[in-house]
């Protein structure tokens, strides 16, 4: 018995870190295009350009390590049943549960271990990837502004330019945004420019020959100017720097919701980042109880193959998730509920085609 759990365990470690690895190069391909365009291209020193590379991997993480563990549980449990070998088990008295037990446990072993992951890692290194893209921006300005993307310079800013040369920007569109995040200023300027002060320790984005709209809610006030500038950036602003709700840990999450001076929005806002954060962890066993009977039923272990099935049933997951976090955040069900929809349902689909496909 334990030679075959043995047996199961070893086939599923190398087709999980194969794929780990694949996909989190798969992902992180974009990103070392655009460094390479950082480093060689704009002068952005390398260690810097790595820094943001090594904070962006925990979000990936969080994606791949799921992915990869159910292409695994495809690969091995599909070539055992496309071989007959669960049929021959079962056949010689092995309770095939016995043999599942492997799966299982490594699903939920990877579960608690992301569940940690994402609370105490991925959340602290999205607040440090923030601070760290602002600290670029202030040293290289110029070089992270590209024409055609929009550029954040803070939580409340945002703008877009089409057209830069060197310091000198054309053709401008910024928005400033409320505690809603939606724009309740937007500023169109003929052109602008970045200045760099206090021996590159802040700058300072100043706009020529444009208008400004309010929106109010009796309607929308506009305003010429010649000149309107951008508050300075500097150190300072990014020692103040304060954590958004998604950087949060549980333990920072459960302090606030304390608070009873919270607003009915923001406590909405915090559960549904506590019960996303806990219900997401669990992604690896749901996929593992999830992967093994889909394996059987379709009875084919071929790496393509199930990579295919992985990725599909991977965004069908996540894309299940941006529904729910929707719905808890614009109150149509309570987030507790809410952010647990996608496991429930996947887990009662994996019962369903474990009873019919392992246990008849």
């Amino acid at each position: 018995m334990r030679l075959l759990q043995r047996y199961v365990l070893r086939e599923l470690i190398l087709p999980f870190v194969l794929c780990l690895v694949t996909l989190n190069f798969i992902f992180m391909a974009g990103y070392l295009v655009r460094a390479a365009q950082f480093i060689i291209g704009r002068g952005i020193p390398l260690t810097d350009t790595l820094y943001v590379l090594m904070l962006a991997m925990p979000g990936m993480i969080g994606y791949t390590v799921p992915t990869s563990v159910l292409t695994a549980v495809l690969i091995v449990f599909g070539n055992l049943s496309q071989n007959n070998e669960l049929r021959a088990m079962k056949a010689s008295g092995v309770h095939l549960f016995h043999i599942l037990l492997p799966a299982l446990i490594i699903g939920m072993v990877l579960s608690f271990s992301m569940f940690v992951f994402n609370d105490q890692i991925t959340s602290n290194a999205g607040f440090e990837l923030r601070k760290a893209t602002k600290q670029m921006l202030i040293k290289h300005p110029s070089a992270l502004i590209e024409p055609g993307r929009f550029v954040k310079i803070n939580d409340n800013i945002i703008f877009l330019t089409k057209r830069v040369e060197g310091n000198t920007m054309y053709d401008i569109v910024a928005y400033e945004v409320g505690e809603s995040e939606k724009p309740v200023r937007t500023i169109i300027a003929e052109s602008g420019e970045v200045i760099s002060r206090n021996n590159a320790s802040e700058i300072l984005i100043r706009l020529y020959d444009g208008s400004i709209s309010d929106t109010e809610d009796e309607g929308i006030h506009t305003m010429q100017f010649q000149t309107y500038e951008f508050p300075t950036i500097g150190q300072e602003d990014i020692r103040k720097m304060q954590k958004k709700k998604r950087d949060f840990t549980l333990a920072e999450m459960l302090v606030r919701l304390g608070d009873v001076e919270q607003s009915k929005d923001d406590r909405r806002e915090l559960w549904t980042a506590f019960h996303q954060r806990i219900s997401f962890s669990l992604g690896s066993f749901i996929f593992v109880f999830l992967g093994i009977p889909i394996a059987v039923l379709v009875r084919r272990g071929e790496i393509v193959l199930s990579f295919g099935i992985a990725m599909a049933s991977a965004s069908f997951y996540y894309i299940l998730f941006v529904g729910a976090k929707t719905m808890s955040l614009q109150g149509f069900a309570p987030p507790f509920l809410a952010l647990w929809i996608p496991n429930i349902l996947l887990f009662g689909l994996g019962y369903f085609l474990f009873r019919r496909s392992l246990v008849s």
